[in-house]
């Protein structure tokens, strides 16, 4: 992609940085947020284009007889070949950022923003005109992804080291670095960011 998207604004993070409460913020200012992860599961089970090639990637068992998506088969079979996760990365991202565009266009020229742990590794960084980098302290991230559940302590770790070169990988020129470690306020932060949009 080699054009840039009117006032987009990249959101991302690390696991427990607090991308999701800044996400919150934004939307209760009435910003408008796309939210790659929500919109990635809805199109892998509305969007009859991505059932057709995941059935015939992976199978009918893909998805349940209720027609959702087979979340626990999909999961075992992608993180047991870096090809079959490749492929499928490959393909939602691409829906993804086809679904994105569309969501952009319906908001013409207004400040909006997308929220993505991977917005370099889909390639959403560079449609970005700047981006918004949540940080604070690892062991901070690492209680607050264990209060919230779901995930045991070894898999944050295992998430949080995955996701080091992904930060490092994002365009400098691009980057604001919004502190979530409790020494600033983020809601001044986040207010003073607005200001020069």
């Amino acid at each position: 992609m080699e054009f840039m998207y009117k006032n987009l604004i990249g959101l991302t993070g690390g696991i427990g940085a607090g991308k999701s409460v800044v996400a919150r913020v934004l939307r209760t200012k009435g910003l408008g947020v796309y939210d790659c992860d929500l919109r990635a599961k809805i199109l892998m089970e509305e969007s009859q284009e991505l059932r057709e090639a995941l059935k015939g990637r992976f199978g009918t068992e893909c998805y349940c007889e209720d027609n959702t998506l087979n979340r626990a088969f999909l999961s075992k079979r992608i993180f047991s070949s870096d090809e079959e996760r490749k492929w499928l990365n490959a393909l939602v991202h691409e829906a993804v950022r086809k679904d994105l565009g569309e969501w952009c266009g319906n908001r013409g020229d207004e400040v909006k923003f997308v929220e993505s742990a991977i917005l370099h590794t889909s390639g959403l960084d560079s449609v970005c005109s700047s981006i918004w980098l949540v940080m604070a302290p690892i062991e901070m991230r690492f209680q607050r992804a264990l209060r919230r559940g779901g995930i045991d302590g070894e898999n944050i770790r295992a998430r949080m080291k995955a996701q080091e070169d992904e930060f490092k990988s994002l365009p400098v020129s691009k980057v604001e670095i919004l502190d979530n470690s409790g020494m600033s306020s983020l809601l001044s932060r986040i207010d003073s960011l607005l200001l020069y949009l």
